[in-house]
């Protein structure tokens, strides 16, 4: 028997976390022909075979480097032809159990966990929305602090996984949520009388036009709380000549 030609296109038609698809061309010859699939990951190899130009290779490892060689051989398995390869990546196992460990004003903290064994070598993309920009960070670890975020304001946060030395990643994973409001400020009482107290605040986030005011209300064990959907309040129904304690605090609109 003549040597086989080598296999031609050989190309992935599907790539995921833990299965490869492969299709290639062979001449006119190659109805006669069967197709040993060489799988190599570092140091693991094996082998399949197929009566056909395509291949279906399972139980593969989530982000992982695999090399793949197909090699054609005559019906009696004496002669084979020269292999042809392509390398990839599969695909990561998606992002799990994405979290918000800390909210703050202009700062959030993010975890989360990913269940592959070669996630050590990961990393992530950390994509940040809001209503006006986009931007992207990067993370070598199941975790990052995000910096720099305007107070009270909603932002969507999508993590990708994404192999070492690859740009293929998983979908991602998303979390949405407000940043905190600053503290109001120069709180004051513009009025006092008998009953009635009517009291002013100012807020300096750009953001400030869409909160809700909290004022609580305390005097001795009796707390009250009322709210306010601008920078001032009138208090009414109060006890005469009696010491009062307001505490007003800014909500972002979640």
């Amino acid at each position: 028997f003549t040597e086989p030609s080598m296999v031609f296109d050989l190309k992935a038609e599907y790539v995921g976390a833990t299965s490869v698809n492969l299709t290639w061309q062979n001449d006119t010859a190659s109805s006669v022909y069967k197709y040993r699939i060489e799988v190599v990951n570092g140091t693991s190899v094996r082998n399949l075979t197929s009566y056909v130009t395509k291949a279906e290779i399972t139980e593969l490892i989530p982000g992982t480097l695999y090399n793949f060689t197909v090699f054609a051989i005559t019906n009696n398995g004496e002669t084979e032809g020269e292999g042809v390869s392509i390398s990839l990546y599969t695909k990561s196992s998606p992002v799990l159990d994405l979290k918000a460990e800390y909210v703050g004003v202009t700062s959030v903290n993010l975890t989360w966990v990913v269940n592959d064994t070669a996630s050590s070598s990961y990393t992530y993309r950390i994509e940040v929305v809001n209503d006006t920009s986009v931007w992207n960070l990067m993370s070598n670890v199941t975790e990052v602090k995000i910096t720099e975020l305007l107070p009270g304001t909603m932002y969507n946060f999508k993590v990708f996984a994404r192999p070492v030395n690859s740009m293929s990643e998983e979908e991602g994973l998303s979390i949405s949520l407000y940043t905190k409001p600053r503290p109001v400020l120069d709180l004051k009482a513009e009025y006092a009388g008998a009953n009635i107290v009517s009291l002013t605040w100012t807020v300096s986030d750009t953001a400030s036009n869409s909160y809700m005011y909290r004022i609580e209300v305390v005097n001795g064990i009796s707390i009250t709380n009322l709210t306010s959907g601008v920078t001032k309040t009138e208090i009414r129904e109060l006890i005469p000549e009696t010491m009062y304690n307001f505490t007003v605090f800014a909500v972002a609109n979640d």
